[in-house]
């Protein structure tokens, strides 16, 4: 939850948390790993605010946008499988901001960064600090420790799971995710980096721990 004190923040983190609510993750193959998008969601607002206390270009930025935008950024994912969650969240974010009276500039912005957000291709292309931003801390969730952790989750809930089903489940998607630093600021390469080395280690580790020989 928003920790500053301003009522306004948890108001919308309750409301994503309402739009979210009984939302299992989209997309795997195995819906037993019930997969919290909410708490993604504070993961998320956690991860933006380190980057931009990191970041020198602080005071050029829109916070209270980029707040915002990290607050409502998955909530379309409760509106059903068959539609895009960014396009849909910013609509629902756009909604909330004019029943409130925000300005139609801010809104605008707001939910451009919610709609781009899911085109991580697009992040050194001229795009707003804020989109950066938001795109880094939405990949920095659900790697490294979290990453394996999810990686060992997933897996054990296959028919047939082993100590070996489960290293190849992380060289798979953990080891594979951190091949290249998809990050564009400084600190958001710095804790990738750090993220990466200690996916490699674990599996290292864990793969002498299964050998044979």
């Amino acid at each position: 939850m928003e920790k500053s004190g301003d009522t306004r923040y948890e108001e919308m983190f309750r409301f994503v948390e309402q739009c979210l609510d009984g939302y299992a993750a989209v997309g795997w193959r195995n819906e037993r790993v019930r997969y919290s998008r909410f708490d993604h969601t504070r993961r998320v607002y956690r991860w933006m605010m380190e980057l931009y206390e990191a970041n020198e270009h602080r005071e050029q930025m829109d916070l209270e946008s980029l707040k915002i935008a990290a607050i409502f950024h998955d909530c379309g994912y409760g509106k059903g499988r068959n539609e895009n969650h960014a396009i849909v969240g910013a609509e629902i974010c756009r909604n909330y901001l004019r029943e409130r009276n925000y300005r139609e500039e801010q809104i605008s912005f707001i939910c451009e960064l919610i709609s781009r957000h899911s085109d991580k291709k697009r992040m050194w292309e001229e795009i707003p600090l804020e989109l950066i931003l938001l795109m880094e801390a939405d990949l920095l969730d659900d790697t490294g420790a979290h990453g394996v952790v999810m990686d060992i989750w997933m897996e054990s809930t296959e028919e047939e799971v082993s100590f070996e089903s489960i290293r190849d489940h992380i060289a798979r998607f953990s080891l594979k995710q951190i091949e290249n630093n998809p990050m564009r600021t400084p600190a958001a390469r710095e804790i990738w980096e750090k993220k990466s080395e200690l996916v490699r280690a674990f599996y290292e580790s864990y793969r002498r721990d299964l050998a044979w020989e």
